[in-house]
């Protein structure tokens, strides 16, 4: 038989569920700018219901909220994360090279092209006038312009490849950091989610940290079974097959261990390793933690980075200084100088300097100490006798401008054009697959969104809706406590 009082159990039961509902609602509004926030919904279900004597059919009993759970696509995740480690890779690239271009500045007016011009011109004018001070001062000063311009190059390379270091330091640093987030976050969930619950907050946050992590090193994310309690799911996220986060605990990356860097053995960058000491294949890594680490160490032609370009402008020294010397050092001076080498390294004293053991390099390239001393050191003549308007050492340097078998890619001209060139393509394709990775990640991130997202608009109409539901509940409530002071109070009385 019904109980007396089934009907106020009934609509309370609305009235809780339409209040419940509100909640969640309101929840959904407050955190409509919250980054990485997915809407929730109140799922309801019929209460049990109750049999009618003498087989009758079922009453119902009202609704039960069966649970909170929350909008999210997991294949979208993944896609997204897979496409933002991409992303985070050609944005650290592109604006590494893009800051090498602004060291070359070419083409300019003050790039090393325009420095070497210079040179040359010098070299023109004493090739006419071989007795003139002033024309020997100018090459002197064109020939210092050119030294410091190759010096000040290197020295801005060398110290963007020690500012890279200390920006692989701090990604690793926060690699770490948000691995360690996202293992506290995995004992909290799997805390609060033991009675069947959903900890949809906290696995929000989870996800935020990991779309985070994915931009600076791809990791796989792994769902394990717990080897004592099958029905229990650890997560675990993994770099390179190695465990990174295996549920609340973290195995970091270090990246305290240093060593030479392969273009000087006097510049100590840092390795990244597993701080248990393992070794990682950083070839296999992903995302800006590799672009920073090609860009730091790349040599070869596929990974161009720092060292391959301070590489090629010491190639480019070297063979054109050796040029150089070659020609001036069998010429003559003013003062019947001979035997003196145009550049040396470091501008030590021709009579000190050995081709063979002191390589001259855009960081140690410097004038000798005898031009540098004396402008009448430069020679300019090929006669000891100093016949007058004798130039033809000046012109013999000046016709190395047009040297073609000097480089493999021919003149000095075309080096330093070939270089700029190349480099000024891998910008490009950088600048191309950024705008292209961020394209593709902001149409996956809009497809989440579709999904994830909260909007105003909808929640405006479910706040409408379960305010309806729970002003009619609440008038339910009325009723039956109506009916029930008639039974109480009523019932019975007629007649007294």
């Amino acid at each position: 038989m019904r109980s007396t009082f089934t009907g106020f159990n009934i609509a309370s039961s609305g009235l809780f569920t339409a209040q419940r509902a509100l909640d969640v609602t309101g929840h959904n509004i407050s955190n409509v700018n919250t980054p990485g926030y997915s809407r929730q919904r109140l799922n309801q279900a019929q209460a049990t219901p109750m049999s009618i004597y003498g087989g009758k059919g079922m009453l119902g009993t009202g609704v039960d909220s069966v649970s909170i759970t929350q909008y999210r696509n997991e294949f979208l995740d993944f896609k997204y994360r897979s496409e933002v480690t991409t992303l985070g890779y050609w944005e650290a690239k592109s604006q590494g090279l893009q800051f090498i271009e602004a060291m070359f500045n070419e083409p300019s007016n003050t790039g090393i092209a325009t420095v070497i011009d210079e040179m040359f011109a010098s070299f023109q004018e004493l090739s006419k006038t071989p007795e003139s001070l002033t024309t020997r001062a100018l090459v002197r000063q064109r020939a210092i312009a050119f030294t410091n311009t190759v010096n000040h190059m290197y020295n801005q390379m060398e110290k963007m490849v020690k500012d890279l270091n200390f920006d692989v330091n701090t990604t690793v640093a926060t690699i770490n950091g948000y691995a360690e987030q996202i293992a506290d976050l995995n004992s909290q969930i799997l805390r609060l989610e033991n009675d069947g619950s959903h900890a949809n907050d906290l696995r929000d946050r989870r996800n935020y940290l990991l779309d985070e992590l994915s931009k600076l090193v791809n990791v796989d994310v792994v769902e394990m079974t717990d080897v004592n309690d099958k029905m229990t799911k650890k997560m675990v996220l993994q770099i390179n097959g190695q465990p990174l986060v295996y549920h609340d605990r973290v195995n970091k990356l270090d990246a305290s261990t240093q060593k030479a860097s392969e273009f000087d053995d006097q510049v100590m960058v840092t390795e990244v390793r597993w701080a248990n000491g393992d070794r990682i294949d950083t070839r296999a890594l992903s995302g800006e933690l590799k672009a920073l680490l090609d860009l730091r160490d790349g040599m070869d032609g596929a990974n161009k980075g720092v060292p391959y370009y301070i590489e090629q402008l010491n190639e480019f020294v070297r063979t054109f200084a050796e040029e150089i010397n070659t020609v001036h050092y069998g010429g003559y001076g003013l003062d019947k100088q001979t035997d003196i080498y145009f550049f040396t390294n470091d501008g030590i004293k021709s009579e000190d300097y050995d081709p063979l053991a002191l390589k001259l390099n855009a960081k140690n390239i410097k004038i000798s100490y005898e031009i540098d001393t004396d402008r009448n050191a430069i020679a300019a003549s090929s006669d000891p006798n100093l016949v007058p308007g004798d130039g033809e050492v000046a012109l013999a340097i000046l016709n190395l401008r047009h040297k073609s078998d000097m480089f493999s890619q021919g003149k000095p001209e075309d080096f330093i054009k070939s270089l700029v060139s190349n480099l000024g393509v891998d910008t490009q394709e950088a600048i191309r697959m950024t705008a292209n990775q961020l394209f593709l990640a902001e149409q996956i991130n809009n497809q989440r969104q579709a999904i994830s997202g909260v909007s105003i608009d909808e929640e405006m109409a479910n706040m409408v809706r379960f305010q309806h539901a729970y002003n009619a509940a609440a008038r339910m409530v009325t009723t039956m406590d109506e009916m029930l002071d008639t039974i109480i109070h009523k019932v019975g009385i007629v007649g007294r």
